[in-house]
């Protein structure tokens, strides 16, 4: 597992965020298209290694998502589309065989991790797996694909147990009613049956950006004020309620996001 790269955080992050002009709707759109072009470059490079009978190499693939990501950010920061902080991320190179729980306001959650935390594993919802703009990356990274739970459980046991650290976001999709949506259990049942601790991360943002209700069609009042903060840890045993720790972990984020600016 490596580290956050600082040098793309220096770049990215503020630890102090003070208001500045934002980008305009064209650069906004703009950003948009970027986002929307790399994903579709991405299907079209895993139909391509299909036809030709080539299997790719998922961590190889995902070092190089995670360098597209960095990218990305590098690009929004300097239009001014949105400004992020990262907080508690210093010990993230010794995370091992972890589920990484955050709640999930917008899109770019998982832009924002899969950056930090470059070989991490990642579940993707079904929705996601038809969209030829985030399919491409599930093909090429190998990530989990939540079809069905009994697989979706094995294949998490199997790479918790090899080390390797997985994103789940319990809501299961973007959330609509803030601050959280209900928390579905199976992050916790995939924890429990490797004993492996749940990570939880908190992201606060200030706007609806790639969110539920966001329209590409309207612009957005920018820079887009992202928190990313790491909280607690929960253990889980054989012995664990599910369906009790799931609860409690949604009531904690129900507890400690009170939002940007708040």
């Amino acid at each position: 597992m490596q580290g956050i790269n600082k040098s793309s955080h220096e770049l990215v992050a503020q630890t102090s965020l003070t208001p500045q002009m934002g980008a305009s709707y064209p650069l906004q759109l703009c950003a948009h298209l970027y986002f929307i072009l790399s994903g579709l470059w991405l299907w079209i490079r895993c139909m391509f290694l299909r036809v030709l009978g080539r299997k790719p190499d998922p961590f190889t693939e995902r070092s190089s998502l995670a360098a597209r990501f960095r990218t990305y950010l590098i690009l929004l920061k300097k239009w001014r589309v949105l400004e992020l902080e990262y907080s508690g991320f210093e010990d993230a190179s010794s995370w091992t065989g972890s589920i990484i729980a955050p709640n999930h306001p917008s899109i770019l959650d998982a832009v924002f991790l899969l950056e930090s935390l470059p070989s991490m594993d990642c579940v993707m919802t079904a929705r996601l797996l038809r969209n030829p703009v985030t399919s491409g990356a599930v093909g090429l990274c190998d990530y989990i694909r939540n079809d069905a739970v009994p697989s979706l459980i094995k294949t998490c046991r199997s790479r918790l147990s090899s080390g390797s650290n997985i994103l789940i976001f319990p809501e299961g999709a973007r959330t609509k009613n803030k601050p959280v949506d209900t928390f579905h259990p199976v992050y916790v049942l995939a924890a429990k049956c490797c004993r492996a601790p749940i990570r939880t991360i908190m992201i606060e943002c200030d706007s609806d950006y790639f969110g539920k209700q966001f329209s590409h069609f309207k612009p957005s009042r920018c820079p887009i004020r992202f928190k990313i903060t790491v909280g607690r840890v929960f253990q889980t045993d054989e012995t664990t309620d599910t369906r009790g720790l799931s609860a409690d972990i949604e009531e904690y984020f129900r507890t400690n996001l009170s939002g940007i600016g708040s």
